[in-house]
């Protein structure tokens, strides 16, 4: 078997806390969120970062995570695996984003996707998604591999990971400071695990 993809999503912020809709707000992780890397680190929930190649999308949350779990260790950033921008919608209430009837019709499974007013469309953000997912499929031929993200673009690589993998988008979400182990044999995903703590489902906090 061949090496580990590992996609680690970023710790509790503000917004994850109010289950407020964000995305590319440039949030540091809460106190809460320290805690947790912390308590999770002291339980071994993270991979080794010896001979790995080390990411982040280079947003503040995605940093600090990293410098929680790896301490000053080089990294590389890949800025086409930042959140999803989501335009009017940021930093709004869940009460506030069903207001808008196109979101309403998607929150609740109506619409199959989603262009956000003033922010990302669905293909834009998707296109610079698989971008930044073949360079971490690039790497993991050679070494492990750790990316610290977030939400939304990690349900997005693993749907393109795993397409015969039947999932709501939203059922690929990791809770904070938790992600997936991808192993790969050649160029093939062939399992995964999750690491940290349980999934869940919650499609506002990306």
């Amino acid at each position: 078997m061949g090496n580990t993809l590992y996609l680690i999503r970023h710790g509790d912020t503000e917004g994850t806390l109010k289950d407020m809709f964000y995305g590319s707000t440039d949030l540091p992780l809460a106190e809460e969120g320290v805690q947790q890397i912390k308590a999770l680190c002291a339980q071994g929930a993270y991979p080794e970062p010896e001979g790995a190649k080390l990411y982040t999308s280079g947003m503040l949350r995605t940093e600090q995570t990293f410098e929680l779990i790896f301490g000053n260790r080089e990294h590389e950033i890949i800025h086409d695996l930042r959140e999803v921008g989501v335009g009017i919608f940021e930093m709004k209430t869940m009460d506030e984003v069903l207001q808008h009837d196109e979101a309403r019709a998607w929150l609740e499974g109506k619409k199959e996707f989603m262009d956000f007013p003033e922010g990302e469309t669905n293909d834009g953000f998707i296109e610079r998604v698989a971008r930044g997912l073949d360079v971490l499929k690039g790497d993991v031929q050679h070494s492990d591999v750790v990316g610290v993200l977030h939400g939304a673009v990690i349900f997005t690589c693993m749907e393109m990971l795993f397409p015969a993998v039947k999932e709501k988008a939203w059922h690929w979400t990791p809770s904070p400071a938790s992600g997936y182990a991808i192993t790969f044999d050649g160029l093939k995903p062939v399992k995964y695990r999750k690491i940290g703590k349980k999934s869940v489902l919650k499609i506002g906090s990306l």
